[in-house]
């Protein structure tokens, strides 16, 4: 029996000058980068903020929902560091869970407690960030927002072992 060709369809968009893309829309995929596919992270640097929006008179209020920013270790490098003797663990990778209604519960978890952590649908974003730009010779630099570093985002996480059930359910 002959072998099917298919043609399958592509996420991927053509750029065109005439066109306006917002860059923080686009997705990276996952292949091109070394993320590890276990987690642990300290009690002490899982941080929640309330997220704000503009209510119909440009205020900023809050919404209600939680973004959780979670600095996260390859779960297996620090396996290995912590059995060998060692201390440092590296740097983290920032995982952000945004749009959660529940704070995550740590109350079980001591201080210094590596944390297995799991995340579902992670995606990597373009992130704008803040930089001074060069002007001129003579002139003063001046701040602009460039799309110069990479956000991780999850929409959901999982703290504790596998067989734990879902800590912040959308």
């Amino acid at each position: 029996m002959p072998k099917k060709l298919i043609v399958k369809t592509s996420s991927a968009i053509s750029l065109k000058e005439s066109e306006t893309y917002n860059l923080a829309d686009l997705q990276f995929d996952l292949k091109q980068f070394k993320i590890p596919q276990r987690f642990v992270a300290l009690k002490s640097e899982i941080s929640p903020k309330i997220e704000k929006g503009q209510n119909h008179i440009g205020e900023y209020v809050e919404t209600g929902l939680i973004t959780v920013t979670f600095k996260a270790y390859d779960r297996a490098f620090a396996e290995l560091v912590i059995n060998n003797g060692g201390t440092e663990l590296g740097s983290p990778i920032s995982v952000v869970v945004e749009h959660l209604e529940n704070l995550p519960i740590l109350d079980g978890y001591e201080e210094d407690e590596l944390i297995p952590v799991r995340f579902d649908n992670l995606q990597v974003h373009p992130k704008k960030i803040q930089k001074k730009s060069f002007v001129g010779e003579g002139k003063p630099m001046i701040d602009t927002w460039q799309f110069a570093a990479l956000k991780v985002c999850a929409t959901n996480y999982h703290l504790g072992e596998p067989d734990g059930a879902p800590v912040a359910p959308k």
